[in-house]
């Protein structure tokens, strides 16, 4: 297990800085480097799903939180799990522009309705209270909360600790005035990146349902 007193130990030795304000901010830097990986690879072992229900005459689920983007949303129907279309906003407007009509859900689109409610609007409006399986990409727990380790600290600790340092370089080098292999460090983060995404969109990538999802090929 790679531990948050590990990545704080590293990130000095690399920086032979440890000054009390610079030590403060490795937290951040460790929060910044995560946020950057979370929104550029897509990738399984960021996914979870939550079950939950819709109700009959609302058109509005409300997602969990963490959530990030859907995988998939299904429903469970006297047939079995039907899997409801990713669509616009604008395609369920126009499809179905009375929420009052009923029916089974075909289709669904993220809609924001507030900063603190994030929901994704059914079309047609549900016609009763379907079961519902939500598979979604979710903003897993950080090192810094969950300082024994993390998936991303455990199995992609290279990417986490050249992040971290990138990010640091930043800040001392405009605090400090110091210039330590900013530009290498970015290098070697770019990297890690790359083999985070041939991992997660690529070799663990071996069939998917919808075709929404981001596939690519394998850079070597």
């Amino acid at each position: 297990m790679t531990t948050l007193a590990t990545l704080t130990n590293d990130v000095q030795k690399y920086t032979t800085y440890d000054d009390a304000d610079f030590v403060a901010m490795i937290p951040t830097f460790i929060r910044n480097t995560e946020e950057t990986v979370f929104m550029t690879v897509q990738a399984p072992f960021f996914r979870a799903a939550s079950t939950g229900n819709m109700t009959q005459g609302n058109p509005y689920l409300t997602l969990p939180d963490g959530f990030l983007a859907a995988s998939s949303i299904s429903i469970e129907t006297a047939e079995g799990w039907k899997f409801l279309l990713n669509k616009d906003v604008e395609y369920i407007r126009e499809v179905y522009p009375d929420a009052s009509d009923e029916g089974e859900p075909f289709a669904y689109a993220q809609f924001d309705a507030d900063p603190d409610n994030t929901v994704v609007i059914i079309g047609p409006t549900p016609d009763a209270s379907y079961t519902t399986q939500l598979n979604f990409f979710e903003k897993p727990r950080s090192l810094v909360d969950e300082p024994t380790g993390t998936w991303l600290s455990n199995n992609a600790y290279k990417c986490l600790l050249y992040g971290t340092l990138v990010e640091s370089s930043n800040y001392l080098k405009r605090v400090a005035g110091i210039d330590n292999m900013g530009d290498t460090y970015g290098q070697e983060f770019l990297v890690g990146l790359q083999g985070l995404k041939n991992l997660g969109e690529s070799r663990d990538r071996k069939d998917t349902y919808r075709s929404g999802e981001k596939r690519k090929a394998e850079v070597a």
